[in-house]
């Protein structure tokens, strides 16, 4: 029936709607804690909706969810907690049931990166790539099931030792720990490839050709002995580092997602500012890569030191610690770069911090920096505290460059004080002794020259892990 006066229809409620009502009238006659459970599970499975939506929007694929490569990876579980890893070690695969070639590729595939190829040729055919050429991310790659991983070692930490005394450094070598082995001893067999060859293989080819009866087969065996030392050092350097790449982008997007998850949370963020935590997210990030991706190339430097001394020694007497003595001292002069650079790194990045908070302000008040013409006057801010900003990272760069500078010319030096003392002494000093000892030398040049960055990218990880642990809780 109709009103006339106000003009406005009254319609009798359907049952359906009372049902729906009475309902609603009894959930809320519920006790309070199952009332605000049912309402954070509403609230849970609209982020949920929302969150799916967001990324349909922005075109990313949801064929394949997160859970799914849990699933995935819960079922390889039971097989081993090293299955997947065992099987890279076979020489040859011909699978494909994985989505990613990489976890397809076997060992040759997987040290010389051929599993590449194929995106390689569609690269050179299109002369382009777009995102549909791109494979899928590998279920081991995802940085949700490594966050968890990592967020479940932070966990166990914090639950023995407390939430100060837990130690992020412990807690990422756990991460990282079997993997980072892997590539130690992978660099350790490098290291000593590259030594085997010039200090026995080149020695005896140098006495042979001082031989006047020729020996075709034992020239032939030298040449493949030489041949097989330095095919073993350059396949063992690439498989480590294939492996120290892929444990870097692992460690990377794990604790960018962990933070990212803790920032998220925050109600309020106290003393960090919103250029701080950019920073954060941006560069320390970067850092942790290649802290993992360089650092543990500096496990192969004490080896050789020790190894080249040792021959040196025997080849030489007494005179052949000289050379060796250089290439030691010279670690220790790392070190005391690697101080000067965490001192420099802690510098510049709290000016770092302050010149993004700057450039965040001018990007979300630059209607009224325009309105007051207040652009001069910001511009020469920010330009005071980038100056601020050059300069420290000038200074780290010098003696950044100093040492790398430095590394080449050890080998010179050292060859030219242990040759000089060895013949004022009165030492006899034959060809072959000469050369041997030059080409142990140059072995020990690898371990100079990744000295300098692995010492770097530690120290400058080892900040990053400090600003890491010291964001705030949820509060």
């Amino acid at each position: 029936m109709k009103d006339l006066d106000l003009g406005m229809e009254y319609v009798i409620p359907s049952p359906g709607y009372r049902n729906v009502r009475e309902q609603r009238d009894q959930d809320e006659k519920k006790e309070p804690e199952d009332f605000m459970y049912q309402k954070a599970k509403r609230h849970h499975v609209d982020c949920q909706d929302a969150l799916e939506t967001a990324a349909r929007v922005e075109g990313l694929p949801l064929d394949i969810s997160m859970h799914s490569h849990l699933r995935i990876l819960d079922e390889d579980h039971h097989k081993g907690k090293y299955h997947h890893g065992l099987n890279l070690l076979k020489p040859i695969r011909m699978t494909s049931k994985h989505q990613h070639p990489v976890d397809n590729a076997g060992l040759f595939s997987f040290m010389t990166f051929s599993w590449l190829t194929p995106l390689a040729r569609t690269a050179y055919r299109k002369g382009e790539l777009f995102l549909e050429d791109i494979w899928p991310l590998s279920e081991h790659e995802s940085s949700d099931i490594n966050s968890r991983r990592l967020e479940k070692l932070w966990l166990e930490e914090v639950s023995e030792r407390g939430a100060e005394e837990a130690s992020l450094r412990s807690v990422v070598w756990k991460f990282c720990r079997t993997r980072l082995i892997v590539s130690i001893v992978c660099l350790m067999l490098t290291q000593l490839a590259g030594f085997i060859g010039p200090a026995f293989v080149v020695k005896r080819l140098l006495e042979y050709t001082q031989q006047n009866d020729p020996d075709l087969t034992y020239s032939l065996l030298l040449m493949f002995g030489l041949l097989m030392t330095e095919m073993v050092r350059s396949w063992s350097l690439a498989l480590t580092w294939a492996m120290n790449y892929r444990t870097g982008s692992r460690l990377r997007g794990a604790i960018l997602t962990m933070t990212f998850k803790k920032i998220l949370k925050l109600k309020n963020i106290k003393e960090k500012t919103m250029g701080e935590l950019i920073n954060v997210c941006s560069s320390d990030g970067q850092r942790m890569f290649e802290a993992a991706a360089v650092g543990s190339l500096l496990a192969g430097g004490p080896i050789v030191a020790i190894l080249g001394m040792i021959y040196n020694v025997f080849i030489l007497g007494p005179t052949g610690f000289l050379g060796s003595a250089i290439f030691i001292l010279f670690y220790p002069a790392m070190m005391f770069v690697s101080r000067l650079t965490a001192y420099f790194r802690r510098k510049c990045v709290s000016i770092t911090d302050e010149r993004v908070q700057k450039m965040n302000e001018v990007l979300n008040y630059i209607k009224f920096i325009k309105m007051y013409a207040w652009v001069k006057a910001f511009s020469q801010n920010v330009q005071k505290i980038r100056e601020s900003e050059r300069k420290i990272l000038e200074r780290a760069g010098y003696f950044q460059s100093i040492t790398v500078g430095i590394a080449p010319i050890v080998v010179v030096i050292a060859s030219v004080v242990t040759f000089s003392v060895h013949m004022l002494l009165g030492y006899d000093l034959s060809a072959a002794q000469a050369f041997t000892v030059v080409t142990v030398f140059n072995s020990m040049t690898f371990a100079l020259k990744v000295t300098p960055f692995s010492v770097k990218s530690l120290s400058e990880a080892s900040v990053s892990m400090e600003r890491f642990k010291q964001l705030p809780s949820t509060v």
